[in-house]
């Protein structure tokens, strides 16, 4: 279980990196798009699941979602933790990817970008919501609106 923990760390790495500080490069642009990328990282987290679910029916318990005891029973094995672990990475990646690419499509300096992306990295919901308040202040900037009934 420790080496699927460690190639779930490394795994989005080089992404993270291309899009702090090689963020014109073609190849993270590409990367950064919705495709096989992110379908991994999804993959990551279902094979996790699945070995956390299987633990606990060895264990004769079973996955309870509806109550903080039973997630605190789930994620309180390696598998239960590594499946967290993958799902927190797989979203942070999909965010720090939005994040990257409307930074690119606002033109936010170096200043913005990296630390958003760092944040995103190291404590996601947080970088996304600085992120949001920066781009909140932008004062050319207006969010869609939905004009569909």
């Amino acid at each position: 279980m420790e080496r699927f923990f460690q190639y779930l760390n490394i795994f989005p790495m080089p992404l993270w990196l291309a899009m702090m500080f090689a963020p014109n490069h073609p190849l993270t642009e590409r990367l950064s798009r919705p495709g096989a990328l992110f379908i991994i990282a999804g993959l990551n987290y279902v094979v996790a699941l699945a070995l956390a679910v299987r633990r606990g029916q060895r264990e004769g318990a079973s996955l309870d979602f509806t109550s903080l005891e039973g997630i605190r029973k789930g994620l309180s094995s390696p598998e239960g933790a590594a499946a967290a672990w993958a799902h927190m990475l797989a979203l942070d990646l999909f965010s720090g990817a939005w994040i990257y690419r409307e930074c690119r499509r606002l033109n936010a300096p170096a200043r913005v970008r990296i630390p958003s992306l760092f944040a995103t990295l190291m404590a996601g919901p947080a970088g996304l919501m600085g992120f949001l308040i920066w781009r909140l202040r932008l004062p050319a900037y207006h969010p869609p609106t939905d004009n569909n009934p």
